[in-house]
C-alpha cells in the first residue's frame, strides 16, 4: 500500500517546524529583545541589571525553544524519507506523529497538530489494510500448500 499521503504530510509538517523555529528565534526573539531594551533606556541602573537580565533569559529560552522546533522538524524529515516505507506496518511511527501533534496542541501550533494528526490517523488506518492484506495473503498460501 502506497504511503506517499503520509510521507508529504510529514515533510511539510517537518518542514513548516523549521521555519516556525527561525521564525521564533529571529522575528519573536528579536522583538523580545528590542522590546527590553525600550523598558530599560530611563531607568536606575540596579533596574536596567534587573531588567537586563530577565531580557537575556527570555531570550535564551525563545532561542532554545526555536531550536527545538528546528530539531524536530529535521528529525520529522528524516522519518518521512527512512522510516515511512510502502507495504509496511509502521506503529512506532503512528505513534510518534500522534505524540508531536499532541505537543503542537501543547503549545498551540495549529497548523502542525492538523498535519501530525493527519499523518497519524491515516498511517494507523493504512497499517490495519496492510495487516488484512497480509492475512489474506498468508491464508492463500496456506490453502495452496
Amino acid at each position: 500500500m502506497n504511503r506517499r499521503l503520509e510521507r508529504n504530510l510529514v515533510i511539510i509538517a517537518g518542514i513548516w517546524q523549521i521555519i516556525d523555529g527561525l521564525l521564533t528565534i529571529l522575528v519573536y526573539g528579536t522583538l523580545k529583545k528590542i522590546e527590553g531594551a525600550n523598558l530599560i533606556e530611563n531607568t536606575s541602573f540596579a533596574y536596567m541589571k534587573a531588567m537586563e537580565s530577565v531580557v537575556g533569559s527570555i531570550y535564551i529560552f525563545i532561542g532554545i525553544f526555536g531550536s527545538i522546533l528546528i530539531g524536530l522538524g529535521l528529525f520529522n524529515l528524516v522519518c518521512a524519507k527512512k522510516y515511512i516505507k510502502d507495504d509496511q506496518v509502521h506503529v512506532k511511527v503512528a505513534i510518534w506523529l500522534l505524540v508531536c501533534g499532541v505537543m503542537s496542541y501543547f503549545i498551540m501550533d495549529i497548523i502542525s497538530v492538523v498535519l501530525y494528526m493527519s499523518a497519524g490517523m491515516i498511517m494507523l488506518a493504512k497499517n490495519k489494510s496492510i495487516k488484512k492484506l497480509v492475512m489474506r495473503g498468508n491464508q492463500q498460501i496456506g490453502g495452496i500448500s
